[in-house]
């Protein structure tokens, strides 16, 4: 019965957290979204080969039928961290930047490694452990940043290429 108390409370916050902060005035609305689903997509991923190969497992899970990942974790509470971190480095240079991805993998690391000590919600297997979700999370942190700066830089390219052919 806790494990699902904390499956539902991570449910409502992360829903909850989504509305507030994807919608959010603080740069702009496209972004947040975009960031959000390209996450998703690198979340997706990562995710499918590490649970097939059974380097983690999620005994306790909505839709165990249908999935075999977490999809709380998956396609609300990762990408809506990645979305918060975005928005907290908007503006930063790259090296606060790189180095802000800590303050977000870390705790989530720390979050997980005692989810996987005191809950049936994710079990590490095959030599998986806090230091590999700690790369893991901070490298698809660091992915998605880079992607949608490469996103942001080509709008801007071609913004300015409009304004030169009118």
């Amino acid at each position: 019965m806790k494990d699902r108390t904390i499956l539902n409370t991570l449910t409502a916050v992360g829903i909850g957290g989504s509305i507030f902060f994807l919608l959010r005035k603080k740069g702009d609305l496209k972004d947040w979204f975009l960031i959000y689903f390209i996450k998703t997509l690198v979340s997706t991923i990562f995710d499918g080969p590490v649970i097939k190969q059974k380097y983690l497992k999620y005994p306790q899970r909505y839709f165990p039928k249908l999935f075999d990942s977490n999809i709380v974790f998956l396609y609300v509470i990762f990408p809506l961290s990645c979305v918060m971190y975005n928005q907290f480095t908007y503006k930063m240079k790259p090296l606060k930047t790189f180095l802000s991805v800590f303050l977000f993998s870390g705790p989530m690391t720390l979050i997980e490694n005692w989810l996987e000590k005191n809950t049936n919600l994710v079990r590490y297997n095959k030599g998986w452990n806090s230091y590999i979700t700690f790369a893991v999370l901070s490298f698809t942190f660091v992915l998605v940043k880079g992607c949608i700066e490469g996103i942001r830089f080509l709008d801007r390219k071609i913004t300015i290429q409009r304004f030169k052919t009118v």
